[in-house]
């Protein structure tokens, strides 16, 4: 019994993503892997937490000076993360 409907792993494994609903924990993922690589190495350090939601990227800073310096860079930044994930999906960067 050989199969006869064989399908590529490349086209499974998007629909197995769609299936399972872990679609949007690996765009927030991504997210942040990209913010980790646009943001200055200075500033890596104070970062507490990051999270995903909705457009908007929460980021946790333990440093209120960092998190000012930080403020005054928000679209830059914002540009720079959806370059790297080569699409629009930052709306909005928030600074705690």
């Amino acid at each position: 019994m050989k199969r006869k409907d064989y399908m590529k792993i490349g086209d499974l494994i998007p629909e197995y993503i769609q299936s399972m609903g872990i679609a949007r924990g690996l765009v927030g993922n991504s997210v942040c892997t990209a913010f980790d690589q646009a943001l200055d190495n200075r500033f890596t350090k104070y970062i507490i937490s990051r999270e995903f939601s909705n457009g908007k990227l929460f980021c946790t800073l333990s440093s209120s000076v960092a998190r000012d310096s930080l403020s005054l860079y928000k679209a830059a930044l914002k540009e720079r993360i959806n370059s790297i994930v080569g699409e629009e999906i930052v709306k909005e960067i928030v600074f705690r």
